[in-house]
């Protein structure tokens, strides 16, 4: 059990570093998840929206149990959950510095 967990570990930190290779700024990892504060919103606020679109995601696919997009796997909206909440904890304890 704890090697599979090492595992996936392992995948969601590859995972966030191709996804930070095509979104992000190598300044600021978390570039892409600042841009709503252009409008406003506190960066972990904009992050914590998108960890609701991956839940959505998840809770539509218990009904359906298909995904229409074949790119992204379940498992991939899954690692993409962890990942986000982890980035929402960062951005979170950044604003309250």
């Amino acid at each position: 059990m704890e090697d599979r967990f090492d595992r996936l570990l392992f995948e969601m930190e590859k995972l966030n570093r191709a996804k930070r290779h095509d979104y992000a700024k190598n300044e600021d990892i978390f570039s892409n998840f600042r841009v709503c504060e252009l409008g406003g919103i506190p960066a972990w606020k904009g992050c914590a929206v998108r960890l609701s679109d991956k839940f959505s995601r998840i809770m539509q696919f218990m009904k359906e149990e298909k995904l229409e997009v074949k790119d992204e796997k379940i498992e991939d909206t899954l690692l993409d959950l962890a990942n986000y909440a982890l980035i929402t904890l960062i951005l979170y304890q950044e604003s309250r510095k």
